[in-house]
C-alpha cells in the first residue's frame, strides 16, 4: 500500500468540500466573498497544504481560486488514510469490533454517490440513492450498538428520527467527528468486553407494556385503553398510574421504557413534535433495532399512513392499527395475544 500522506483536519475537510462542489464554477468566488478574515487565512493555508501534498492543483486570479483540479491522490486520499488506519490497528492488535465497523462505514462513504460517480442521465434517482439509504440503515444499527453514550448521541437521534435529504451527509460528518475522538475510541475499546457482558445480563421485564402517548389523547382514547388492558391483569406502565408523588418523572419514564416488554405507541397529531413522546419512541425504536425483536405496536389515532411517513419514516414499515377500526377492549385482546405469543416463544 502506498504510504499515506497525512494532512490537517481543516485541509481534509476542505478537500471534501472541493470534491463536493467541483461541478459548481462560481462556488469558490461566492464562498470567498462571505468569508471573514480569520477563516480566509485558514482556507488559503489549507489550499496550499493540499497543493503541496499533490492532492490538488489550483490556479488563482484576483486572489480567488478560479480553477481547481482534484488529482488522483486527492480522490483516493480517504481510502488510503482509512486503509492505513485499519492496517495500523491490526498491527497493534487493537482491531476492536467497534473500530472495525467505524472505519468500514467511513470507507464505504467514499464510493457512495460521489461527484466522480454521478448518476448518468436517465438513471432512476431512487435506485441511485439506494446505496446511501442502505448506509444510513447500517449507521443506525451501528449507533444503537455503540454510540448511545457519545456526546453527539442526541444529534444523531434527531438526524435519524427526522430523515431528510441531508441525512446521509449529516451522518457522514458526525461519523468523521467520532473517528477523530481518540479518547472515546480508546474508552470504547477498553470497555468492549464489559459492555458485551452487560448486554447478556439484561434484567427481566418489569412491565408487559408501556403506553406512549400525548397528554391530549388521554380522555378520548388512552384512559379507556388503560382500563381495558388493566382488566386483563396486564402489567402496564402508564404515567397517570405509574408515577407517584415525589418521583423523578424523567428517570421513571426512562426506567419504564427499559423494563417494558412492548410499547403501545398512540400516534396522533398531538404526538408529533413533542420532546418526550419522541424520546420514548426513539428509546423503543433503538431496542427493536438492536435486539431484532418486536417491541413497537403503533396505533394511528386520527392520522393517515402518509402523515406517519412524513413525520416518522423510520417506523412506517412497522405494521400498525387504526384506533377507529377497533374498540379499546378489542385492542386489549389483540395485545394479550401478542404477549401470550412472546411468552410461548421464550
Amino acid at each position: 500500500m502506498k504510504e499515506a500522506t497525512y494532512i490537517s483536519d481543516e485541509a481534509r475537510k476542505l478537500l471534501a468540500e472541493i470534491i463536493e462542489h467541483e461541478t459548481e464554477p462560481d462556488y469558490w468566488r461566492k464562498r470567498f466573498d462571505k468569508m471573514q478574515y480569520k477563516e480566509e487565512i485558514i482556507v488559503r493555508g489549507c489550499f496550499g497544504e493540499l497543493k503541496n501534498n499533490n492532492l490538488i492543483s489550483v490556479l488563482w486570479a484576483d486572489d480567488i481560486p478560479y480553477h481547481i483540479q482534484v488529482l488522483k491522490d486527492g480522490y483516493t486520499y480517504e481510502d488510503r488514510i482509512y486503509g492505513t488506519e485499519l492496517d495500523k490497528l491490526e498491527t497493534e492488535a487493537q482491531f476492536s469490533p467497534f473500530e472495525r465497523e467505524l472505519f468500514e462505514l467511513l470507507h464505504r462513504t467514499k464510493t457512495i454517490n460521489s461527484p466522480i460517480n454521478a448518476a448518468p442521465i436517465g438513471t432512476d434517482i431512487n435506485e441511485y440513492n439506494r446505496p446511501s439509504s442502505i448506509w444510513v440503515n447500517d449507521f443506525e444499527i451501528f449507533y444503537h450498538r455503540y454510540l448511545t453514550d457519545h456526546p453527539l448521541a442526541k444529534r444523531i437521534e434527531s438526524i435519524l428520527f427526522h430523515r431528510k435529504l441531508s441525512t446521509y451527509n449529516d451522518l457522514v460528518s458526525v461519523l468523521e467527528s467520532i473517528c477523530g475522538d481518540s479518547e472515546y475510541r480508546k474508552r470504547k475499546h477498553i470497555n468492549q468486553e464489559n459492555l458485551a457482558s452487560d448486554n447478556t445480563g439484561m434484567q427481566m421485564s418489569k412491565y408487559d407494556v408501556f403506553i406512549s402517548h400525548a397528554s391530549k389523547d388521554k380522555v378520548e382514547l388512552v384512559d379507556k385503553l388503560y382500563q381495558s388492558l388493566n382488566m386483563l391483569d396486564i402489567k402496564i406502565f402508564y404515567d397517570k398510574e405509574s408515577l407517584e408523588w415525589g418521583d423523578n418523572w424523567k428517570e421513571r419514564i426512562l426506567e419504564g421504557t427499559e423494563k417494558s416488554e412492548f410499547a403501545i405507541i398512540v400516534i396522533s397529531e398531538n404526538f408529533f413534535g413533542r420532546e418526550w413522546t419522541e424520546r420514548e419512541l426513539t428509546e423503543f425504536l433503538g431496542r427493536q433495532n438492536k435486539n431484532g425483536q418486536k417491541v413497537i405496536l403503533p396505533i394511528l389515532h386520527n392520522i393517515t399512513r402518509t402523515d406517519l411517513q412524513n413525520h416518522y419514516p423510520s417506523i412506517v414499515d412497522i405494521q400498525g392499527i387504526k384506533s377507529n377500526d377497533y374498540t379499546c377492549d378489542q385492542i386489549a385482546i389483540l395485545f394479550a395475544r401478542q404477549l401470550i405469543k412472546r411468552l410461548r416463544d421464550q
